[in-house]
């Protein structure tokens, strides 16, 4: 797992870049958490749980979009 602080705005390191939690990740963890909202998988007795749940996600889809835009130094972006 990549290296968190509690800062005012927590940055994650990956490869030779950086995401910042804000608003990248916080942007991912709230449409994680609408849409568990919408699918009626949040209730009073597992709120931190699915926020948890929430936030788990949206860095590890993080994690790996940066993983996958990494090749060979270069994003794959760069090649277009």
């Amino acid at each position: 797992m990549a290296h968190r602080n509690m800062s005012e705005m927590t940055r994650i390191a990956f490869h030779k870049n950086e995401l910042v939690v804000e608003p990248t990740i916080f942007n991912a963890a709230t449409q994680i958490l609408t849409a568990l909202i919408a699918a009626d998988k949040l209730n009073a007795n597992n709120q931190k749980a699915v926020i948890q749940k929430s936030i788990e996600l949206a860095l590890d889809l993080a994690i790996e979009t940066d993983k996958e835009m990494q090749l060979d130094g270069h994003t794959k972006f760069n090649e277009f």
